[in-house]
Parts: structure tokens; C-alpha cells; sequence
């Protein structure tokens, strides 16, 4: 896909502003994907792909807030198995904490009345086809972006994809790693 006509505009004029991003946010992950690097490593994406990522693209979500974190996963279970229940083999599931630092993170919070970006949040926030999302995020990282915060499609509140693969990449890191770690050894050793 192509970008249409005046997107590319309307994305510099919102790059233009862009920030660093260095807070925190939230992911909701499977048991079979909990270990802490595999949390932050992007390969779930590269081989999936995702929201403004295109398969083959290491990229790293997180959301705002763990409600919105919540949502999010019964919004892509409907996406990639058409239900949104997620299977009880799927659980325990565990939150995990980002810490994340972008030198320049585009947020399309502030798009404010301008239609055309209006018209990309719509064809981007498509749940059932992630094809425009990708070619905006390709083209973001193509502007130097490292991030970018976006409105969740499973409601209200924001999520952020995070560019593994931007120059520079942006540092992503699992808060209090080492006391999780630490705790699933301890965990792991009760295990007959």
C-alpha cells in the first residue's frame, strides 16, 4: 500500500513536534512469553507483525495504563483467532512494568482537528486490518521516530509502540527486573 495523497504531510506536520517519551507503561503477557528479555525483545512482532508494525519490524507495545493493557489483549486475541476470549491455556497471564526512554516519539494525541490526520487515525485504528498502520509506522521510523503513543481500538486510553529497529533505537527495560528474576528462581525451586 501506498500512502494517500496529503498523509505524508500531515504526518511531518505532527513528527515536527515530536518529543521524547520517558515513562512507563504496561504489558500483558502469556505464561509461555513471561521471561523478562522475551517481554521486551520485539521478536513476538518480527514474526507477527502488529499496529504500526509490519512483520519482520522488532517492535515493543506497551499501554498507558493497565486497564487499556487489559483490553488490548482480548482486542488482538479478535484480531489473530477471530474470538476474543482469551483461552484459559493462555493464563496465568503476567503485567509487566516498561520503562521506556524515546528521543523523539510522535503522538497522535496530538492531532487535534486536522482531518486529514483524522482520516489516518481511522484507517490506522481498523482492528481487522493492520496494513495502513503498518505503512504509517514504516514511514515514521523512515522520519526518525523511535515511538509512537496511539489510541487503543478496545476503548478509551493510549498504547505505544516502541521501534526497536530506529536509529537509535529507543531503551526499553523491564522495571525491577532483577527482583522478578530473582523471584522466579525462587519460584521455579519449589517445583518438584
Amino acid at each position: 500500500m501506498k500512502l494517500p495523497d496529503g498523509w505524508r504531510a500531515a504526518l511531518d506536520l505532527l513528527c515536527a513536534p515530536a518529543e521524547p517519551f520517558d515513562d512507563s507503561c504496561f504489558r500483558s503477557v502469556e505464561l509461555a512469553w513471561a521471561y523478562p528479555d522475551d517481554v521486551i525483545s520485539g521478536e513476538g512482532t518480527r514474526l507477527k507483525g502488529g499496529r504500526f508494525a509490519a512483520k519482520g519490524t522488532r517492535a515493543v507495545y506497551g499501554s498507558l495504563d493497565e486497564e487499556t493493557a487489559t483490553r488490548e489483549v482480548t482486542a488482538r486475541k479478535t484480531r489473530l483467532g477471530g474470538r476474543a476470549i482469551i483461552s484459559l491455556k493462555d493464563y496465568p497471564r503476567l503485567t509487566y512494568v516498561v520503562a521506556i526512554q524515546a528521543k523523539r516519539c510522535l503522538d497522535f494525541r496530538n492531532a487535534g482537528n486536522n482531518t486529514v490526520l483524522e482520516d489516518i487515525l481511522a484507517a490506522t485504528g481498523d482492528p481487522a486490518d493492520v496494513g495502513p498502520s503498518q505503512e504509517v509506522g514504516t514511514y515514521l521510523v523512515e522520519k526518525g521516530m523511535d515511538a509512537a503513543i496511539f489510541p487503543s481500538v478496545a476503548g478509551s486510553g493510549s498504547n505505544i509502540v516502541v521501534f526497536l529497529d530506529a536509529d537509535p533505537p529507543a531503551k526499553v527495560a523491564i522495571r525491577n527486573r532483577d527482583e522478578i528474576l530473582a523471584a522466579m528462581k525462587k519460584f521455579a525451586g519449589r517445583i518438584p
